[in-house]
C-alpha cells in the first residue's frame, strides 16, 4: 500500500470538504445576519410561533427548521450552530430540532429524487412531515419543559 498517496489523498479530501463547508455555511450565516438586521427574521419566526408551540419549540426554531427542510441538513446545521453559540436553545430544544431533522430534511430534493424513480411525491412528503411532527411532538411532550 502506498502510504504517502493515502495520506495525501486523505488530507486533500479533508481540505476539500472544509472548503465546501466554508462556501456553504459562511454565506448562509451572512444571509441570516442580513435578514435579522432588516427584521425579516422576526416576521418569519412569528408566522410559525403557534405551530412550533404544539411541538414544544420556541419561535426562534423556525428559521433552522425552514432552512433544513428546504436546503438540507448542512444548511440547517449551520443555523443551529449559530443559534447555539447565541444560547437561543436549551438542550432539549436542540434535541427536538435534531429529531425533526433526522426524520425530515431536504424535502424538495429528496421527494423529487424519489419521484424521478417512480415514487408518489405526495405520499413520501406527507409521510415524512407527519412522522417528523408526530415524533417531535411525542418527544417534546414527555421530555422537554413547556415553552411560551
Amino acid at each position: 500500500m502506498d502510504w504517502n498517496g493515502f495520506v495525501f489523498e486523505s488530507l486533500s479530501g479533508i481540505w476539500g470538504m472544509m472548503k465546501q463547508l466554508a462556501f456553504i455555511i459562511f454565506p448562509l450565516l451572512i444571509f441570516v445576519e442580513v435578514i435579522d438586521e432588516i427584521g425579516l427574521l422576526e416576521k418569519i419566526s412569528a408566522l410559525f410561533k403557534n405551530t412550533l408551540k404544539h411541538i414544544n419549540l420556541p419561535k426562534e426554531a423556525s428559521l433552522p427548521l425552514i432552512i433544513g427542510q428546504t436546503f438540507g441538513l448542512l444548511f440547517g446545521a449551520g443555523l443551529i450552530l449559530r443559534c447555539t453559540s447565541e444560547n437561543k436553545f436549551k438542550t432539549e430544544e436542540l434535541m427536538s430540532i435534531s429529531i425533526f431533522f433526522a426524520i425530515c430534511h431536504a424535502v424538495f430534493e429528496d421527494t423529487l429524487l424519489f419521484v424521478a424513480i417512480g415514487g408518489n411525491g405526495i405520499i413520501i412528503l406527507g409521510t415524512r412531515l407527519l412522522l417528523a411532527v408526530f415524533i417531535t411532538f411525542i418527544y417534546g411532550k414527555y421530555k422537554t419543559p413547556k415553552t411560551k
